[in-house]
């Protein structure tokens, strides 16, 4: 008979899945940790990092809001997992609940990476108009997808190149022509940098 994996192993694990992007399992392992009160802070970054990475962006948001009601996590941690909440949210174009989210950082740390310019842009003129051409964009797209329409040859080039062709939805970098604005990390940048680096929580003592 085999014997049960404690939370701690089971974390550890997890992340050992993670970093070779096997993300079902690694999410199946952390799911199980975060179960344990006493890990569950712990457990949910990572988990959401995964269901990022494998394009499952509206349980990620979920994961990430349960990583920050954490006891364990420290206010510092915190402004990390906020920051990766408000980019998530930003990619699903929900970009009014991003910027309360990065208000939220502002409020602990107004030089927070780079929020402020992330809230000015999302504020601004082109950012609105952005966020118009992108629900454009996407409606187009879908409504294509949706009725099994053929899109006429000069345009597949074009859905391909915006990421739309297969494998929807698609994470999208936010404004990265934006001076003052670095491109958000990928999913999967974004689960290296976790990994290599144990933060914002890092590994169960």
């Amino acid at each position: 008979m085999l014997q049960q994996m404690s939370s701690s192993e089971l974390y550890e694990r997890g992340l050992v899945l993670m970093e070779l992007r096997m993300f079902h399992p690694a999410i199946d392992d952390f799911e199980t940790v975060a179960k344990d009160a006493r890990y569950a802070g712990k457990a949910y970054v990572p988990m959401a990092l995964c269901l990022k990475a494998i394009g499952r962006h509206e349980e990620a948001v979920a994961a990430f809001r349960q990583a920050i009601t954490s006891p364990m996590v420290s206010p510092v941690e915190q402004r990390h997992i906020l920051y990766q909440l408000g980019q998530t949210l930003e990619s699903l174009g929900r970009w009014a609940e991003s910027l309360e989210v990065y208000g939220w950082i502002c409020k602990g740390d107004p030089g927070f990476r780079d929020v402020a310019q992330r809230m000015k842009y999302m504020s601004s003129g082109k950012g609105r108009l952005y966020l118009r051409i992108r629900d454009w964009w996407g409606a187009l797209v879908n409504g294509v997808r949706t009725r099994h329409l053929a899109l006429p040859p000069h345009m597949q080039p074009v859905l391909d190149q915006a990421g739309h062709g297969s494998g929807w939805p698609v994470e999208t970098r936010t404004h990265s022509d934006s001076p003052g604005i670095s491109p958000s990390l990928s999913s999967d940048e974004a689960v290296g940098i976790y990994v290599q680096s144990g933060s914002p929580s890092g590994r169960l003592r």
